[in-house]
């Protein structure tokens, strides 16, 4: 049962309070208090400039609210957060949104029609990475005080799902106002945490809201430690000072060992679900100066890595292999891929190698890798498969905010990279990462004009029957496959380590973040 908002409000005020009543009320924020690892900086805390940036993301969806979201457990339906209801027109252009009232941001001014318009366009002005998402509104308008309207320029079956996605919550026009460029590490949603402080590279402390819509949260605060190293990480929870230790789409996970350890160890459940998470060695395709600009280099080079022995040896059953642009758990999958998708044979590597003129020991390149145990591992072992076949790599792990800089400006020629999907549908991995009009806009495969390729991905995008879509989809997968835009290598499970006392939390695969509401420490 949710605590009262009268009960957050005067802990959270405990200051006034006499000693006595002080001490109780900080050892209740104490016990009421989540404290979580992750890897890395959030980066950014705002939807409207907003990149994906993992951990950034997730404290988007605890401070924020969207119009609509994923019904927990299952998230295979989408309920109303700030709409209370909605209709789509016969032609699936129109959609008409009915608020709820009476809500409020943080920062005291209303949550209303003419609010949520501004935050819609200033992310669809100002954030590219939401251009797949928003270019297709043709127009938003406010018809009532809590009535919004958001026409299409065209059908597009995917829509609600893209109003789910963290970078589409709604922000305080007031404060993005009053803060300008600095509203990125000073958010003010109307969700069930509001904002309290950030440190760079230290903490994001986030504390109830009382007044939230749906009642306030269990949780009085929430504290994210930003931790790089993973046997800290270990260290700290096994030690009760992290209550939750996840991966962040495992951009650095803990090395498989520490999965095996925390599994025995009986205060902390290890939460293991399968993800649509993608992570591969991408080839940018959109270098005409460069070797991998030849596909016969971008294929020799797929066939130069021991895929199984990959899975076998870095992830021990923590992840599965990934045979084409789609994980084989995705609705549109096409099970033609695990026979089109190439195999371990460093013999045909060396072929294709010589076929495209590149002599042994000529071709040398640097593979760009985001920090942690996990990448430097998978990053080694390609190290050595492109090694035995005579191509030499240099190994360049990077920071976040400065490998997204890299990869977007393009000065990359292969980089261990991965997509994690922000709603329910191939739509999320296809459009963003394969959509040659949008190769510069975002952490995409950057690829070359493909007028063909592009308007078959936009019809899988459009189109209203299912099974048409799905079959469009299906020729998606193989256009790309013969294109080698990547070696697709692993989907890592979303594994979460929690303390025993932690309690309501559910995972979420799409995307991978958690909303902690409902979430209690025993």
């Amino acid at each position: 049962m949710n605590i009262g908002k009268r009960q957050a409000a005067a802990l959270l005020a405990a200051a006034a309070l006499p000693a006595s009543a002080m001490a109780q009320s900080a050892r209740e924020i104490r016990q009421r208090t989540l404290v979580i690892g992750v890897p890395s900086d959030p980066a950014n805390l705002e939807p409207g400039t907003n990149r994906a940036e993992p951990i950034g993301s997730e404290i988007i969806l605890n401070v924020f609210d969207t119009l609509v979201a994923w019904k927990a457990p299952a998230f295979d339906t989408l309920e109303g957060r700030l709409a209370a209801s909605w209709t789509v027109s016969a032609d699936g252009k129109v959609f008409d949104f009915a608020l709820r009232p009476n809500v409020k941001f943080h920062d005291g001014t209303a949550c209303d029609a003419a609010a949520v318009k501004a935050a819609l366009e200033r992310t669809k002005a100002v954030n590219p990475y939401m251009r797949a998402s928003f270019d297709p509104i043709a127009g938003i308008e406010a018809t009532g005080p809590l009535a919004l309207r958001i026409t299409l320029k065209e059908t597009m079956p995917v829509f609600l799902s893209l109003l789910a996605q963290p970078q589409a919550a709604i922000a305080s026009p007031a404060a993005w106002e009053r803060h300008g460029d600095a509203f990125s590490v000073n958010p003010i949603g109307t969700g069930p945490f509001r904002f309290r402080s950030y440190r760079r590279d230290t903490d994001v402390v986030l504390e109830a809201n009382p007044d939230y819509f749906r009642g306030a949260p269990q949780l009085l605060r929430i504290i994210y430690r930003i931790i790089p190293d993973a046997s800290t990480r270990r260290l700290e929870l096994e030690n009760g000072g992290l209550d939750i230790v996840h991966q962040a789409g495992q951009l650095a996970a803990p090395p498989v060992q520490d999965v095996r350890a925390l599994r025995n160890n009986p205060d902390i459940e290890v939460i293991e679900v399968p993800s649509q998470i993608i992570r591969q060695l991408e080839f940018n395709n959109n270098r005409p100066d460069s070797p991998v600009a030849d596909v016969r280099v971008r294929r020799a080079i797929q066939h130069a890595i021991d895929y199984d022995g990959l899975l076998s040896g870095i992830f021990g059953g923590t992840a599965d292999r990934v045979y084409g642009p789609l994980t084989s758990n995705s609705w549109a999958f096409d099970t033609r891929m695990r026979e089109l998708a190439p195999r371990h044979d460093p013999a045909a590597a060396r072929r294709l190698l010589a076929e495209a003129g590149v002599q042994p020991g000529q071709l040398k390149l640097t593979m760009y890798s985001f920090q942690g145990a996990l990448w430097g591992a998978v990053a080694t072992f390609l190290q050595a498969n492109l090694a035995a076949v005579g191509i030499e790599t240099t190994i360049a792990q990077t920071e976040f905010p400065a490998y997204r800089a890299l990869h977007v400006a393009g000065r990359h020629e292969i980089a261990l990279d991965g997509r994690q999907p922000w709603y329910n549908d191939p739509d999320a991995h296809i459009t963003i990462g394969y959509l040659s009009s949008l190769a510069d806009s975002a952490m995409t495969f950057r690829m070359p004009k493909d007028e063909a390729l592009d308007q078959l991905i936009l019809r899988a995008q459009t189109e209203v029957d299912f099974e048409q879509r799905k079959a469009l989809y299906h020729r998606v997968q193989a256009e790309i496959v013969a294109r080698a835009p990547a070696a697709w290598l692993f989907s890592p499970k979303l594994i979460v380590f929690r303390r025993k006392g932690v309690q309501g939390l559910v995972v979420n695969s799409a995307p991978p973040l958690n909303e902690y509401w409902g979430v209690s420490k025993g």
